[in-house]
């Protein structure tokens, strides 16, 4: 289990070197520091550092200039930003069938691309998440992200697991009214419970390498996520502010 949550560890460590970027204490086009520094910053070794830079590379946020050193690129320009809206004022809804949409395809190719390693891995996975279904809610979300994560490795598509990247950060990183919700509501064990057999289901149809029955097995995940969601909307009228209820359907 350990060794499972450890072998990730680069995408902890990049989302938090993501999060140092722009949070305004480095600008666009600035060098960063070296990666023995930021091992030292983040208490982790050169090795895990390197892995994370690679992730934040193929995310287009950073540029490793061979002799010169590692750069911020700020991709999205001022034009941009005002033409395309934050992710967190967009609704859970909307951003659940985007999901559901891309990351069924995802899994559908990752079916025909999957190698037997990464299988092996998935199945750790699982184990895992099993121990925790009444545990340490951020250890089985860090578990979750580590499964959809490899999902998309498989691809072996460097545009595809850039995008898989961006929705999670988008979904569960960048959008507050979906982590009020996510903390509140959906950790409860038989939710859990729910989530873990759907991975299962997955996990069945990658080992098959069936990519029809990958694709569905993935869109039922998200469509089981999306009916909870409905069912706390109907529920709590604290949360009626959503606007994005259109998209639930």
């Amino acid at each position: 289990m350990e060794q499972v949550i450890t072998k990730r560890r680069y995408y902890d460590i990049g989302l938090q070197i993501e999060q140092l970027l722009y949070s305004g204490v480095f600008k666009a086009g600035e060098r960063l520091p070296s990666e023995r520094e930021l091992s030292e910053r983040f208490n982790t070794s050169r090795t895990t550092v390197r892995e994370a830079i690679i992730m934040l590379e193929l995310k287009g946020i950073l540029i490793v200039k061979q002799g010169a050193g590692i750069f911020f690129i700020d991709s999205t320009s001022k034009h941009d930003q005002k033409a395309l809206m934050p992710y967190s004022e967009i609704g859970p809804f909307e951003l659940l069938q985007a999901r559901q949409v891309i990351e069924s395809n995802i899994t559908g190719f990752a079916a025909t691309q999957i190698r037997f390693n990464e299988l092996l891995e998935l199945k750790k996975i699982l184990s895992a998440q099993e121990k925790f279904l009444s545990g340490d809610s951020d250890k089985f979300e860090n578990l979750d992200h580590q499964f959809h994560t490899i999902i998309a490795e498989a691809t072996q598509n460097r545009v595809l697991i850039k995008q898989a990247a961006e929705l999670w950060r988008a979904v569960r990183t960048e959008n507050p009214r979906w982590k009020k919700l996510n903390y509140k509501y959906l950790h409860e064990k038989h939710l859990r419970m729910q989530w873990l057999e759907d991975h299962r289901r997955i996990f069945l149809a990658l080992q098959q390498k069936d990519p029809a029955l990958a694709r569905e097995a993935s869109w039922r995940h998200l469509e089981n996520s999306k009916n909870e969601l409905v069912n706390i909307f109907k529920q709590d009228s604290s949360i009626s502010d959503f606007d994005d209820f259109f998209f639930a359907s």
